[in-house]
């Protein structure tokens, strides 16, 4: 029997495996050299305390295994196999893997000293790194982590618990526990790497879709322009036979005006047909019957010019005003009667024959005879169904938004500006404004898709709550404003309950993966008359605003004492005096020295600039005070330019004496997100500074680990200038541990927070000891912040710690005051 063809899934399947294979090709080489300095380390640590002729030999098995391992390496990016065979590479792979385990489960079978815990612990702590680092590089293929992770693990456990003490079992125990939460964190990498291998291939068969559909699209619009093209050629040929006809009537004139009556008539009726001939035309005779449809008449009306002739104009040409749905025919005749020029061009609905409808747009001209009386009339029109139809989209869609159909802002606004006209306090209402909490999630984890479409599932929630005179609008982004007209407080608490409640009880799905949402709802109530548009919306967002400092997923109602929203103004204060401040120069940098904990002429001074502001008075603003606001509110851009431009000018000076100091400067997440921002450092970096090494950029570990892809190349970008990187407060989120291979600093500056109690608190003083040895095993200098006292300066000398920084070792001076 046939076997059956591979379907689309299976064939996906296969990319998906192939592409986890191929990421553990990619990302081996580094652990390679990871295994190689490993046993280096091993042997050294263990040379004279087991027998070196097995030491030799499996440094010696190690080294030929991981070379054939590259080698094995470099060949898969040679062929660059096909998706069908890389289910074959992947099981040679694994089988690396195993061997390369099993060796190191050997290592901790045979140079377990029994008799030394140190050997014993280091050697567990060794191979534990060994398990932890495999995570990062084998998660990608299912079942790799663990092929390595348990030829590891099992022989050196066996060995603690067969020594029986409980200290051993529960090193044993321990090491085991570690090797289960590795393998969870692992299997959760799995689905991740899986998924975005997903993603990435449906992403691709969309933009190749996009791309035939463009391709389709560009063929109809050539198809389109060439039609467009023949039409003008046509118009501009009719033209031509047009100005022909009326310079033969003209150069006819002489001899018409010879003629009789009947002759002037026919003339006078031929020009004002021939005048209209792109239109629809229609002419009567004195008594308003029809004497002439052109063709575009008869297909308008649904009337043909045999069967129309000498029938009243108001049965073909049957019109009603579109808004008091009056006959316009009878009258516009009776009108005409008398008159003396062209009636300008009006609207109405024309009915046809067969009863459809259309809008069109029409003029009527009497013609006169040589005594000046009216003997018919030309009635011309178009049909403007489309152009009307049109019109109303535009209008719609100036008042509405596009995602979700419900009213935009500027709707929104005109809206609410007639409630706040009307209200006084015998009519109330309430303004909601609500902002959904955990969208950014969504929108971050799933694509835009996503977050548009749970924004078409809320506002159909919302609208299904809401009463029917209520006004609901999307405001931007995913904000909501709701009025609530005449609806007193009490009910308007009620009703943003309500919303609230349905919203937190909605569960949105999308592909496999299922969210919870909240929304935090500013309520502002709206009883007295002579609000300004701009004061009811700021109170309402800033009511907003407090629901959300206050734990999100709440309601929160306006009241002008309330201290949350006092904090927001204030803070919000802050801008102009910020501005302001950049405007008059009363921003300030200072410079203050990190020392040497160690004399050494070889190693370069250090020094950090700091940023302060002086205010009206002369008194100097610690950053604290106003960087959090300018933070929130998006001015640190404008703030990093300063102090960037500030330092260079200082720093280029500075250089002239000596280029043996490095000067740190600070950086906001919000510059090393900015690709302008990377564009203009790197400007005054080559205008000037001619010794690059001399700056460390300074970012901190909650910035570095916020967004760790535009971090990473706004810091290779200025690496690669010469420029150095320090990572600051580190210590404050252990999550950074992983990261550190992957961001490539110079600097570790432990958090102060930790080295200011580390005399008096054991647990600090190990975390410092930790951060400081890791510092070193990856070849960083560490920084010491908060150094206030000489027990602590003792204290991180005897660990090594390169530099210490605090008031007490030296202070802050004004960048003016230093020769």
């Amino acid at each position: 029997m046939d076997q059956n063809p591979p379907t689309p899934f299976d064939n996906r399947a296969q990319e998906i495996r192939a592409g986890q294979i191929k990421l553990l090709f990619q990302q081996t080489p580094s652990a390679f050299l990871a295994t190689l300095l490993n046993s280096v380390i091993l042997a050294s640590i263990l040379w004279g305390n087991v027998p070196k002729n097995q030491l030799i030999s499996w440094i010696i098995t190690v080294y030929i295994l991981t070379l054939t391992r590259y080698l094995f390496v470099r060949y898969y990016h040679q062929i660059k196999p096909s998706s069908a065979y890389a289910i074959v590479w992947g099981r040679f792979f694994l089988l690396g893997v195993f061997l390369s385990g099993t060796l190191w489960g050997i290592a901790g079978k045979i140079f377990f000293i029994q008799d030394s815990l140190l050997h014993q612990l280091f050697l567990i702590y060794l191979l534990g790194g060994m398990v932890a680092g495999a995570m990062s590089t084998l998660s990608s293929y299912r079942g790799a982590f663990l092929t390595f992770s348990i030829p590891v693990t099992l022989p050196v456990c066996y060995e603690a618990f067969s020594l029986g003490s409980e200290f051993h079992i529960a090193i044993a125990a321990t090491f085991l526990l570690f090797l289960i939460m590795l393998w969870a964190i692992s299997q959760r990498l799995h689905l991740m790497i899986t998924d975005s291998l997903r993603l990435r291939f449906d992403n691709a068969d969309l933009l190749e879709h996009l791309l035939q559909a463009k391709n389709e699209q560009q063929t109809i619009n050539e198809a389109l322009q060439t039609q467009i093209l023949e039409k003008e050629r046509a118009q501009k040929t009719l033209q031509n036979i047009n100005a022909q006809l009326e310079q033969h009537v003209m150069e006819r004139t002489h001899d018409l005006v010879l003629t009789n009556d009947s002759l002037h008539r026919e003339k006078e009726l031929f020009r004002v047909t021939l005048a209209s001939i792109g239109d629809a035309v229609i002419t009567t005779d004195a008594k308003g019957n029809i004497t002439y449809l052109n063709p575009i008449a008869e297909s308008l009306t649904g009337w043909n010019n045999t069967e129309s002739m000498g029938i009243p104009l108001h049965k073909v040409f049957q019109t009603v005003d579109q808004e008091t749905q009056e006959y316009l025919v009878n009258t516009l005749f009776n009108r005409l009667a008398t008159a003396t020029t062209i009636n300008k061009s009006q609207e109405c609905l024309l009915v046809r024959k067969d009863q459809q409808e259309s809008v069109v747009d029409y003029s009527v001209a009497p013609i006169h005879n040589d005594e000046g009386n009216v003997y018919g009339i030309v009635l011309t029109f178009r049909d403007v169904t489309e152009q009307r139809n049109l019109a109303r989209k535009l209008a719609y869609q100036a008042s509405h938004d596009p995602l979700t159909g419900l009213l935009n802002r500027e709707a929104f606004e005109n809206r609410l500006n007639k409630i706040l006209g009307a209200a006084r306090e015998d009519n109330v209402h309430a303004l909601l404004y609500l902002d959904l909490d955990q969208f950014k999630v969504v929108n971050d984890t799933c694509g835009h898709s996503a977050g548009d479409e749970l924004l078409r599932h809320v506002t159909t929630l919302l609208q299904s709550q809401l009463r029917a005179r209520d006004t609901l609008a999307r405001l931007g982004g995913d904000e909501f404003g709701i009025i609530l007209e005449h609806c007193s407080k009490k009910d308007a608490i009620k009703i943003a309950q309500t919303l609230r409640e349905a919203i937190q009880d909605y569960r949105f799905h999308w592909q496999d993966k299922s969210f919870t949402i909240g929304a935090s709802i500013g309520l502002y109530p709206i009883n007295r008359s002579g609000e300004s548009l701009s004061t009811v919306l700021s109170a309402a967002d800033s009511a907003c605003y407090a629901a959300k400092e206050t734990g999100r997923n709440r309601v929160h109602v306006y009241q002008s004492d309330d201290h949350l929203l006092q904090k927001r103004t204030g803070e919000m204060q802050w801008l102009p005096r910020i501005q302001k401040a950049i405007i008059e120069n009363r921003l300030c940098l200072f410079f203050q020295p990190i020392l040497a904990t160690h004399s050494d002429p070889t190693i370069e001074k250090h020094g950090e600039i700091l940023l302060r502001l002086r205010d009206e008075e002369g008194n100097l603003i610690m950053p604290g005070a106003f960087l959090p606001p300018a933070e929130r509110y998006d001015q640190m851009l404008l703030i990093d330019r300063w102090v960037v431009e500030k330092a260079m000018v200082f720093i280029k000076a500075e250089l002239q004496h000596s280029t043996r100091v490095i000067y740190a400067i600070n950086l906001s997440a919000q510059a090393l997100c900015s690709e302008d921002f990377l564009d203009f450092i790197v400007t005054q970096i080559k205008t000037h500074i001619n010794h690059p090494a001399s700056l460390c950029f300074e970012i901190t570990e909650n910035v570095a680990l916020a967004d760790p892809k535009h971090v990473k190349q706004f810091i290779a970008t200025l690496k690669e200038l010469g420029c150095l990187f320090s990572l600051d407060d580190f210590g404050s989120g252990f999550s950074s541990f992983s990261y550190l291979k992957e961001i490539p600093i110079d600097f570790l500056k432990i958090d102060g927070r930790l080295i200011k109690d580390m005399t008096s608190d054991p647990i600090d003083l190990t975390m410092v000891q930790s951060i400081q040895n890791i510092g070193h095993v990856m070849g960083l200098k560490t920084i010491a912040e908060w150094v206030e006292d000489e027990a602590t300066l003792q204290l991180l000398r005897d660990m090594n710690v390169d530099y210490a920084q605090g008031f007490w070792l030296a202070r802050p001076q004004q960048l003016d005051e230093i020769n």
